[in-house]
């Protein structure tokens, strides 16, 4: 039986925040990678909190104060909490098997269900094909974009198939067939180990399908993605505005109105984030998708306005303010992208 999960005390979040803060430079520099920082936060018990979606402010909360530190980290750490969501969500024998080692840190989660949630919303077929075995599928085929893609990873995935089923099972990224591309140069968030991939004939028993109710499952776990999304984006806005709001003199001042702006506008975000993530289903479909387009805005403009101010320094590309800047340039991109969540906010209006 899993022990009761324990709300975050002050003490753990700002040792984990001062963690963080310790090695943002070295991983931002590509010295070492988030395998690190997810055991830490695993040995914390700040993983479990919020499991099943019925109250998220605390694991909201510990993303929020781990991107204010580092967007990588705090990026790493949705798709790992996220991963486990899927799995605690699963059938007993999976859950029995990953959900504690997801938990701990000790094994690293890959999320790679942004396809199906732009597939569900009429924007594109599922690229990865099922075909059933006496026990099981074989999958095949692209998997574009995923994080957290270490060699011992374990990976939730989604894929349709011949028959016209959709599916969501886990693969261990050492599986054979399973083929990691080699991670391209990013402008930030380099340690994340974010990358392609791609299934050839990879052997999936019955036992690791997590469900075959794509859609059914796609809604009920899409206001935590949602919204803990959007809690990174709270996080690096909200040190970006700090560190502008000491640079509001001098020729500073002419920007004393956009930052006042950004800041109303940043505390109407945490205001909504914080309401819907107490009570998930206070939040209409649309609701969430507005609050995670306007988490991606304000994080940009407030990077921008950061960088500005502080001028020749924050153009060094090892100053805080540069990390942050490139590390928010990766959100308008970032699944769902800017345009999808313009065209679905759209579909409700």
């Amino acid at each position: 039986m899993t022990a009761a999960i324990q709300r975050p005390n002050e003490q753990q979040r700002n040792t984990i925040a001062d963690f963080v803060r310790d090695r943002a430079a070295a991983l931002d520099r590509g010295e070492t990678d988030i395998r690190t920082d997810l055991v830490r936060i695993g040995e914390l018990g700040l993983l479990e909190n919020g499991l099943g979606g019925e109250c998220l402010d605390d694991m909201a909360a510990v993303i929020d104060d781990i991107a204010a530190e580092s967007l990588t980290v705090g990026f790493s750490l949705w798709a790992q909490r996220m991963a486990l969501e899927y799995v605690d969500r699963a059938p007993q024998p999976l859950r029995s098997r990953y959900r504690d080692d997801l938990a701990s840190g000790r094994l690293v989660g890959v999320t790679a269900m942004a396809a199906a949630l732009k597939h569900l919303a009429g924007l594109g077929e599922l690229p990865l094909l099922a075909e059933r075995t006496t026990d099981g599928f074989t999958v095949s085929g692209p998997i574009h974009w995923a994080s957290n893609v270490f060699p011992d990873s374990l990976i939730v995935f989604p894929a349709r198939t011949a028959e016209g089923g959709r599916i969501v099972a886990v693969v261990r990224a050492d599986t054979p067939g399973v083929h990691i591309n080699e991670s391209p140069e990013l402008l930030a968030l380099g340690a994340t180990s974010s990358t392609s991939l791609k299934f050839d004939a990879v052997r999936i028993p019955a036992a690791d399908v997590l469900t075959d109710e794509l859609a059914d499952f796609c809604s009920s776990i899409r206001p935590t993605f949602l919204l803990l999304q959007t809690s990174f984006c709270v996080g690096i806005a909200r040190a970006a505005l700090a560190e502008a709001a000491t640079r509001l003199h001098g020729l500073g001042e002419q920007f004393t109105g956009e930052h006042e702006l950004l800041s109303t506008q940043y505390e109407s975000l945490r205001e909504r984030l914080y309401r819907y993530a107490a009570d998930p289903t206070t939040a209409t479909a649309a609701d969430l998708i507005r609050l995670r387009l306007d988490g991606s805005l304000v994080a940009v403009a407030a990077t921008r306005l950061e960088a500005t101010l502080r001028g020749g320094a924050g153009y060094a590309s090892a100053s805080a303010t540069n990390r942050r800047f490139r590390e928010a340039a990766f959100l308008p991109i970032q699944s769902p992208s800017e345009g999808q969540l313009r065209w679905e906010l759209s579909q409700y209006e």
